[in-house]
């Protein structure tokens, strides 16, 4: 049996970073294939599928692994091993339970959404992608159990094998089906009845089934290494820990802290689901009613995609896959911090466990400070460089190059507001970790208020359209943020150093966009375009620009956080070998 092994908060984070950071270069990649392979209109239907299956997958992901990890923590900090072992069985048997009632109620509810929101030629997706969610309620069992022992390479492994899975498989699924010119489709049962735009239908499908076989392959890796090399849990500890609770008890008290926190998770991931049907809806209708104010707003689009007033849903369709592009982009800063809640969970639980006040304050500035060393330079970075970004990733296609001048603006604010999307996630982890379990679930409900008015106001004119979307989502982070941030420093008595862990961040990272800025405009106008005649369409003046641009403001935005001590050594200690960075830092003055 392996030894248990448990990383501190950071180096957890770590952990789960360096798997993400292989998952998003994976995904990015993908989602870049797919969308030049389908263009806008089948990410359309790609995006609506997702929106259907989200809601559940979050809870899968990140709802129910928070309630075991939770739970797992906090009876590790008081050496109650054998329920730990036991809870282990317990979660497994309800979270299989779970699947099988997620993926028959996406099955259930798949056309009727697909219809409200104008597209049917979603369904094959939708059909693609429901048994991934078994498959993922059965993962989180054991990715909960092994993030409450603090050990997070089970859970960075198995994100690998998902995303790795995804990529192989639906590369050669979606390539497959384009090359069998969807023939097949006419043989499928009530499918063949209800989609029109099969090429488009089906080659989404393809590229999303390339989901559910990656988290296939993550569950298998998890089982395969659970039978292997178990969790490190040695027979003394089990012999001095007392006996375990009955298989009843620890259901009830699973369940006790899986609701509240799965219900935030899914009113969040509802709401966002609203959200995106609203969005869907009130395109379709200002399309209908006003059709030649918002056709005029993207005359590029228009004369490229050939679109009519007689066919609002394809226009809308096409929108929504380019909004949809942006919301991927803007989500990658997320990914990247919501490590930090995770990791942080088990830490601070232990300490609330035991009412070590302190440790729950530093845990909890510290998670809050390095949310906005990461989130302050990419907002900074998407705010200065919106449009290039677009064009290095989907310029190159006919498809989806007309819409690029048209969605930057969109990239551009999200920008601004990414450090409150970067912050919801962690803060309702810490909140979750302190029993404040009913506060995330207050404040997504008020934001949910905010955002669904904003979009049923804006979008719902036709000189805003689609631009109006981003309206409500900024609105809706920053009530969530705020509240949360209140109730954290009501219950841990937690003061919030604004200057160190907001402004320090805010400067350095205005000094990062601006030097990104100066420098992609340079290059662009004094490197000869001549001078990469010789290479592939992707290997230009703007494009090459672009990346020298983000390696600038990378180098920008390291020194000036050195400059204005943005970083203190508490920070720097919990980094491999991070105590000797720190000294030497230190003896120069560059820390806090």
């Amino acid at each position: 049996m392996a030894k248990q092994r448990k990383q501190s908060l950071l180096n957890g984070a770590l952990i789960l970073s360096a798997a993400i950071i292989a998952v998003k270069i994976i995904s990015v990649f993908f989602k870049l294939y797919i969308t030049l392979k389908i263009g806008y209109d089948g990410k359309g239907y790609y995006a609506a599928a997702y929106n259907i299956y989200t809601p559940v997958y979050s809870i899968a992901l990140a709802g129910l692994p928070t309630a075991v990890s939770k739970m797992v923590s906090s009876m590790a900090a008081q050496n109650r091993y054998r329920d730990v072992k036991r809870l282990f069985g317990v979660s497994l048997s309800l979270f299989t339970f779970m699947g099988v009632v997620g993926t028959v109620a996406i099955l259930l509810f798949a056309y009727p959404y697909a219809k409200s929101v104008g597209a049917p030629d979603a369904m094959p997706a939708i059909v693609a992608i429901a048994p991934s969610l078994f498959f993922c309620c059965v993962m989180s069992g054991y990715r909960g159990y092994y993030q409450g022992l603090r050990d997070m390479v089970p859970s960075a492994v198995s994100q690998t094998f998902e995303a790795a899975g995804k990529l192989i498989f639906g590369f050669i699924l979606i390539n497959l089906v384009a090359g069998s010119g969807v023939v097949f489709a006419d043989r499928i049962p009530i499918l063949k009845d209800i989609v029109t735009d099969t090429r488009q239908a089906y080659a989404a499908a393809a590229a999303i089934a390339g989901v559910t076989i990656g988290s296939l392959m993550g569950l298998l890796y998890l089982m395969i290494r659970h039978r292997a090399a178990g969790d490190g849990i040695s027979p003394e500890q089990l012999l001095a820990s007392p006996e375990s609770e009955s298989a009843r008890v620890l259901t009830r008290q699973l369940l006790t802290v899986a609701i509240p926190v799965a219900l935030s998770s899914l009113v969040f991931n509802v709401t966002t689901l609203i959200d995106n049907w609203t969005v869907q809806n009130r395109l379709i209708y200002v399309l209908t009613k006003d059709y030649d104010v918002v056709a005029g707003m993207y005359p590029g689009i228009v004369e490229a995609r050939g679109f009519t007033a007689g066919e609002p849903t394809l226009f809308k369709t096409y929108l929504f896959g380019a909004y949809d592009t942006v919301l991927e982009i803007k989500n990658i800063v997320p990914t990247f911090t919501i490590t930090l809640g995770l990791s942080a969970i088990p830490v601070i639980s232990e300490a609330w466990t035991v009412r070590d006040l302190k440790s729950v304050r530093a845990s909890a500035e510290s998670v809050i400070r390095l949310t906005m060393l990461l989130a302050a330079p990419a907002g900074a970075g998407m705010f200065a460089l919106s449009g290039d970004i677009l064009y290095l990733l989907y310029g190159q296609s006919q498809v989806n190059a007309p819409a690029g001048p048209y969605i930057a603006p969109i990239l551009m604010a999200y920008g601004i507001s990414v450090i409150f999307l970067a912050l919801a996630e962690p803060l309702t982890n810490i909140l979750q970790a302190i029993d404040r379990t009913d506060v995330p679930i207050k404040a997504i409900a008020i934001g949910a208020v905010v955002k669904l008015a904003a979009n049923f106001i804006f979008v719902s004119i036709p000189s805003v359209n689609i631009q109006g979307a981003v309206i409500g989502s900024i609105l809706c982070n920053i009530v969530m943020v705020t509240y949360s941030m209140a109730v954290i420093a009501k219950e841990t008595e937690l003061r919030y150093d604004f200057y160190s862990d907001f402004f320090k961040p805010l400067i350095c990272a205005a000094f990062s966009g601006s030097a990104a800025s100066v420098t992609a405009s340079l290059m662009k106008k004094y490197l000869p375009s001549d001078l990469f005649a010789s290479l592939p369409a992707a290997v230009n003046a703007r494009n090459v620009s672009t990346v020298a641009a983000v390696a600038v403001a990378v180098l920008v935005y390291g020194i000036a956080l050195l400059c204005m001590r943005a970083v203190t050594a508490a920070d720097i200690s919990m980094l491999p070998k991070g105590r000797k960075i720190a000294k030497v830092l230190e003896k120069y003055k560059l820390i806090g």
